[in-house]
């Protein structure tokens, strides 16, 4: 089963996406520093990355992302 890690500061958009993908295993992460440390660990197939979040923003954490070997080709799709 295809595994999507969702991330968001927003819990309403969380849930909304994880309705909208209830036929996937889905995760989450609240913050971009969260998803770094899930990414560390475990491997995902798709990533729907929030662009604006307080602390790091999506598109630093996506840059960061890219530095981990096991995540160099995983899809990351922005959502604002």
């Amino acid at each position: 089963m295809m595994e999507i890690l969702i991330v968001d500061d927003t819990l309403e958009n969380i849930r909304l996406a994880s309705e909208a993908l209830s036929d996937y295993s889905t995760s989450f992460a609240r913050s971009g520093e969260e998803d770094l440390t899930l990414l560390k660990q475990e491997q995902y197939d798709l990533i729907l990355l929030d662009v604006m979040m307080p602390g790091i923003d999506g598109y630093e954490t996506c840059k960061q992302l890219r530095k981990l070997p096991q995540h160099v080709n995983t899809p990351v799709i922005f959502l604002t």
